[in-house]
């Protein structure tokens, strides 16, 4: 069933029983904060996630052939932040 509803003018078409099909990488330090990301978006219907607690670790996926729609980083970690991951 979708459901229409104007937003700022503009028609916007929301399918309530197909889940989103992005991959998204959760990087922080903070368990708490990961697990909101985590259920916020299984709220939202993306089911396919991974979390890691650094930049280092992310980095590492990448390397090893695993590709993200979206990535979810804080900017303030320890062993490699969201600043240094951007020269990588």
């Amino acid at each position: 069933m979708k459901d229409e509803r104007k937003y700022k003018g503009k028609h916007v078409t929301k399918s309530d029983n197909s889940p989103t099909q992005l991959k998204v990488l959760i990087v922080d330090d903070v368990e708490v904060i990961r697990m909101t990301h985590k259920m916020l978006l299984d709220r939202v219907g993306i089911k396919d996630h991974v979390a890691v607690e650094n930049g280092k670790e992310a980095v590492e996926l990448h390397n090893n052939g695993q590709s993200f729609d979206l990535i979810l980083m804080d900017k303030d970690m320890p062993v490699m932040n969201g600043i240094e991951l951007r020269k990588h």
